[in-house]
């Protein structure tokens, strides 16, 4: 049931006259038109092309910036595992420290205790020395004393002596 197609001319023009007059419109005034923007579009084509390779660059540039941020987010895990070492040493050493600055502080306290003990030695030898002067001084009067005392007895005994010679001469 296929409706032919009647050429139907209206006033003098026909389908065939419109038909060659739209190719005739579009060989001379479009498909120039459309060449042109199929070149314009060939060129930025070429343009994105050369963006494309730009943004492929920016990839590989990035790429490579990540890879050295990966490098170095790896090394700041390592130094944070290595400061967390530290940290612990350092917190043993303060406990050591404390533990010398105790031991310190004992042996301060030592050194006062005979620091005075020391002045308590040295006041009581000081005395002791000052009672041996006395006594050195007052053996050294005993001792004159008694060689005073001997030599009386000698006299004495000379003495007696001659009185018993002259008591055995009177008798």
């Amino acid at each position: 049931m296929e409706k032919k197609r009647k050429q139907v001319k209206v006033k003098g023009i026909s389908k065939k006259d419109i038909s060659d007059a739209l190719r005739e419109f579009y060989r001379d005034k479009l498909e120039p038109k459309f060449e042109k923007i199929d070149k314009r579009f060939d060129q930025v084509d070429e343009r994105f092309e050369g963006v494309d390779k730009r943004f492929e660059g920016i990839e590989n540039q990035l790429e490579q910036v990540d890879r050295r941020f990966e490098q170095i987010d790896r090394r700041f895990d390592l130094n944070d595992v290595r400061f967390e070492n530290i940290e612990k040493k350092l917190e043993e050493h303060d406990g050591k420290f404390r533990d010398i600055l105790n031991h310190f502080d004992q042996i301060y306290q030592r050194f006062e205790r005979l620091e005075t003990e020391y002045y308590s030695i040295a006041a009581a030898l000081d005395r002791i020395e000052k009672k041996l002067d006395e006594e050195s001084e007052k053996r050294k009067i005993l001792e004159r004393e008694v060689f005073d005392l001997k030599e009386r007895v000698q006299i004495l005994q000379v003495r007696i002596e001659e009185i018993e010679n002259r008591l055995n001469f009177s008798k």
